[in-house]
């Protein structure tokens, strides 16, 4: 099954220590026991009791996967950070003598983190007779890093144009080093649009949204004392009528409103941010809560210091 190799896929590249079977039978208890339980709350209580044990399921689900995906990024992260060292290290170790097998697991240095441990596979590979490429191509089987894939491909196809090693690992740990050091510059320029999405996202909308629905209750009070009748003064006219919009309506419109801005923005946040939609999913919680608290703080002082209804 596409989920199960899914699954699977992730397991590794996030580094648990996990067995597949027990992640799928957790993912797939949850549900049964969260749907039997929404059941029977529904009976004794109603529905409304159904729509949270539904919403805490649905929550868990989500928390479950994308921890795995969020560990995987981490750990490539990582991965790609100590890549130019773990290079030179290696083009060192060649350079003094070593047979590449022995150079490689020598290499392996603790500091290096998940590459490490990919790093020791590669050079145990090469000690029981596997062909350098064949070994290198273990080295990103358990990190998700499209940076170190393709640089064991290149790694791969100097090998077999017979360039020197050494001078390649050397090269590439130049080249490695000098765009992450671009990114890191461009990463730096775009957080002021980073800052200006979230000051707008999370102080700019429930500010607007609060002192909106101030004044559309205001109107709602206004209309309900009011005579339904056109007043005139000179050229201007006004005709007050009742409306039908209830107070609860506007607030959770008003609520429902932020909490898809801030999905949104989150994602954009992500995207800017790193490059990825998935990892502006861990910006929308503090968004949402930032939003909520100072909708509700504004609501609360200027509904308290002006309505009179």
């Amino acid at each position: 099954m596409n989920y199960t190799k899914w699954v699977d896929k992730y397991i590794k590249y996030s580094g648990l220590k996990i067995e597949l079977e027990k992640f799928v039978k957790i993912a797939c208890f949850l549900p049964i026991f969260f749907i039997s339980l929404g059941i029977l709350l529904y009976i004794l209580l109603g529905f409304f009791s159904l729509l949270v044990v539904m919403f805490i399921l649905i929550l868990l689900e989500v928390i479950l996967h994308i921890s795995l995906i969020f560990l995987a990024n981490k750990r490539a992260a990582i991965a790609e950070e100590m890549l130019p060292d773990a290079l030179r290290l290696i083009s060192s170790n060649l350079r003094a003598g070593i047979i590449p097998e022995k150079a490689f697991i020598e290499s392996a240095r603790p500091e290096f983190g998940p590459l490490s441990e990919q790093i020791k596979e590669a050079g145990k590979s090469m000690m029981l007779g596997k062909e350098i490429k064949d070994a290198l191509n273990r080295i990103p089987e358990k990190i998700n890093s499209n940076l170190l894939r393709k640089t064991i491909i290149l790694i791969s196809e100097g090998i077999i144009k017979g360039g020197n090693l050494a001078n390649l690992l050397d090269g590439l740990a130049d080249d490695i080093k000098s765009s992450l050091m671009l990114k890191n510059e461009i990463r730096a320029q775009v957080t002021s649009y980073i800052m200006f999405i979230f000051l707008a996202l999370g102080i700019g909308a429930p500010l607007l949204y609060a002192s909106s629905l101030f004044l559309v209750e205001t109107l709602i009070g206004l209309s309900e004392i009011l005579p339904t009748q056109t007043l005139k003064a000179g050229a201007i006219s006004l005709a007050l009528s009742n409306i039908t919009l209830s107070k609860e309506f506007l607030l959770h419109y008003s609520i429902s409103l932020m909490c898809l801005s801030a999905i949104f923005g989150g994602i954009l946040i992500g995207l800017v941010k790193e490059g990825k939609e998935i990892a502006g999913i861990k910006y929308i919680p503090v968004i949402i809560i930032l939003d909520l608290s100072i909708f509700y703080i504004v609501k609360y002082i200027v509904l308290a210091s002006f309505s009179v209804f």
